[in-house]
């Protein structure tokens, strides 16, 4: 080891051997447990050969060790800068890994694999990966799969590994092979706390069982508790409307970790949901999600500013955008200026129907800022004055009516976060007894999961689509949409297109507990799931209702 510490020193023998035996004595000192000693003696060494890559392994290894683990990355990262030994990649690794910045980690662990396929690094790999998909990270869904299944091949009897193939398969579609893993897992050690969390994502998410996946949660909390057990357990008694039980284990959660964005976010839909308009915002106004909205410099106070420049930052999905962007109109006389980023997708139908409101892709200059979605507060517009809910989108309707009913149809959710996308999204076969000669179909779906639409007679119009406007001119040439809890169901809502809404059994807090009207918009008929895992009783109220539409023609 001495040789190897300062190999390539030009330093004369004694400063050399001076050297060696000061890093031999902060080894000494790290076996000892002082850590202090062992540091002060590193960064000493390093004063005088600060491009040396292993006295940098070792201080990093240290800091791994005293769970400074922002400084441990800072010098793994200057070491790998000098040299790309598995070593050295191994520390890097794992200190972004114990930072939980699981996608930097992913192609360090995937490097060391290819170079040497250790049961460690397919352990921190696969867990990485686990932990993306699971949080909606669509694009590592294959290689979480792929990884996983080679892990398993090598390490059958690792109960580590076995549990995050089980993450991979469900997460990937492959359900029964997902829930049996599982359950083997649990066979091998029934005390794993984070198997029996996942047999409760299973129960929640596959059987919307929120009694088993309870029991399967406070089982986890039992093994090992943790704020993530804490949170989904939070979550699914707030699904299933026992919204004290799901407080209490929320700001269980959030108590140990404070600034935790999902659980901020998992409060404030808890609140939300029950129409507790300040209490929600409260949790929501902490939520910094994303890097650009911490940027955001002069947050608005609410107050006029008719010199000024707002700047507002659309947060969330397209369906937030379109639902929140109904606020801007109130805005016009606070200030002299208002640009709003938005999605490109977004910017030319919002162009069309906001006039002298400047929409960009871009951060601009500007004086204020704020966050759309949080733009109810600020106005102090709670969810019992939601404005503008008989339509806000302005297109021009150019559909005449003829003797067949026009329909658009849009059967799934394009979010790929389980817990909220799985049950939103119906299988299109469920619509089979719709599609006959007495209606005119077109799909508004982008990129379907499969090919089983085309066996019906639907016009396919969602291939054609570049962008919302082009959504919306589409939408302004028919009589009806019938669509799942998605994007489109909001422009349809927002342009006062008449649209039948199906929304699973736990729907999402926008829709409160309503089951046939919403306040945000008046043009939105509501068909809630009245049984969890069928869709028969609401397709066969569609079907009636298209019945008595149609005789008005």
């Amino acid at each position: 080891m001495i040789y190897w510490i300062l190999k390539g020193s030009r330093k004369c023998y004694h400063s050399f051997m001076d050297i060696v035996s000061q890093i031999n004595q902060a080894v000494e000192f790290v076996k000892n447990k002082d850590y202090k000693s062992a540091e002060e003696i590193y960064v000493k060494v390093l004063e005088s050969n600060p491009n040396n890559h292993i006295v940098l392994s070792f201080l990093g290894y240290l800091y791994i060790t005293i769970k400074d683990y922002d400084k441990a990355e800072k010098t793994f990262d200057k070491a790998y800068e000098l040299s790309q030994d598995n070593t050295i990649m191994s520390g890097l690794g794992l200190s972004k890994f114990l930072l939980q910045k699981f996608e930097d980690t992913v192609p360090i662990y995937i490097n060391l694999i290819k170079q040497e396929s250790k049961c460690d690094y397919y352990e921190k790999l696969t867990l990485a990966l686990s932990t993306l998909i699971s949080t909606g990270k669509q694009l590592y869904l294959k290689t979480a799969y792929d990884y996983s299944k080679d892990a398993i091949k090598k390490y059958p009897m690792n109960k580590e590994l076995l549990l995050n193939y089980s993450i991979a398969c469900i997460y990937t579609g492959k359900f029964q092979e997902g829930e049996e893993y599982c359950i083997e897992v649990l066979r091998m050690d029934s005390k794993f706390s984070r198997a029996w969390n996942h047999m409760g994502i299973i129960q929640e998410c596959l059987y919307q069982d929120e009694e088993k996946a309870q029991e399967c949660y406070k089982k986890a909390i039992k093994y090992n508790d943790t704020p993530s057990y804490n949170y989904d357990l939070g979550i699914s008694y707030s699904k299933s409307g026992k919204y004290a039980l799901a407080t209490k284990y929320l700001k269980k959660a959030l108590k140990k970790m404070p600034e935790n964005n999902i659980i901020l976010w998992g409060l404030t839909q808890n609140y939300f949901t029950q129409k507790k308009f300040k209490e929600g915002y409260k949790y929501y106004l902490q939520h910094t999600k994303e890097e650009k909205i911490q940027g955001l410099k002069n947050i608005w106070d609410g107050e006029e500013h008719i010199n000024s420049t707002l700047f507002i930052y659309s947060d969330l999905a397209y369906g937030d955008h379109l639902m929140f962007i109904r606020y801007i109109p109130y805005l016009r006389d606070k200030f002299k200026n208002i640009k709003v980023f938005a999605f490109p997708q977004l910017i030319d139908l919002f162009k069309n129907s906001f006039e002298g409101i400047e929409f960009v892709d871009y951060f601009p200059e500007y004086d204020y800022s704020v966050v759309l979605s949080k733009l109810p507060y600020y106005l102090k517009m709670d969810f019992k004055h939601i404005p503008n809910s008989d339509g806000y989108i302005m297109i021009n309707k150019t559909h005449q009516r003829n003797n067949k009913l026009k329909i658009g149809l849009c059967w799934e959710a394009g979010n790929a976060d389980i817990r909220t996308t799985i049950h939103r999204t119906i299988n299109i076969n469920e619509f089979a007894n719709l599609f006959n000669s007495d209606y005119e179909f077109y799909s508004f779906q982008v990129n379907p999961s499969s090919d089983d639409y085309k066996k019906y007679n639907l016009i396919d119009l969602g291939s054609t689509f570049d962008n919302f406007n082009d959504t919306a001119n589409a939408l302004k040439d028919i009589d009806l949409l019938i669509s799942v809890d998605t994007s489109v169901a909001n422009l349809a809502g927002a342009m006062g297109l008449k649209t039948f809404m199906l929304l699973p059994y736990y729907s999402d807090w926008r829709w409160f507990d309503n089951t046939e009207k919403t306040e945000w918009y008046d043009s939105v008929r509501i068909f809630k799931q009245s049984e969890k895992n069928s869709w028969q009783n609401e397709i066969n109220k569609i079907s009636d209702e298209l019945t008595k539409l149609s005789k008005r023609c």
